[in-house]
């Protein structure tokens, strides 16, 4: 058997992959009731950065992402894209 031939099937380019990840972070913010000023201080990252990390001026590593949500008791997941919604 070939295993490898088709096996992943890319939904999404890098760009709207990040676009997701930004919308995400901004949501989880506010879902769990803070400020960007408040995130910070608990993160304990400064506020510039949860800023750029929203405006999609700065990507953070995975490494950094453990850092700011590991002090708030959040950790990051691999999992499956879901597909393309078709407009």
């Amino acid at each position: 058997m070939d295993y490898d031939i088709n096996y992943i099937e890319a939904s999404y380019n890098p760009e709207e992959l990040h676009e997701i990840f930004r919308k995400e972070f901004i949501r989880f913010r506010k879902e769990n009731n803070l400020t960007q000023d408040l995130f910070s201080k608990y993160a304990g990252v400064s506020r510039v950065k949860i800023a750029r990390i929203e405006a999609g001026l700065y990507s953070p590593s995975v490494k950094s992402l453990l850092e700011i949500l590991g002090p708030i008791g959040y950790t990051i997941k691999i999992e499956k894209v879901k597909e393309k919604r078709m407009k």
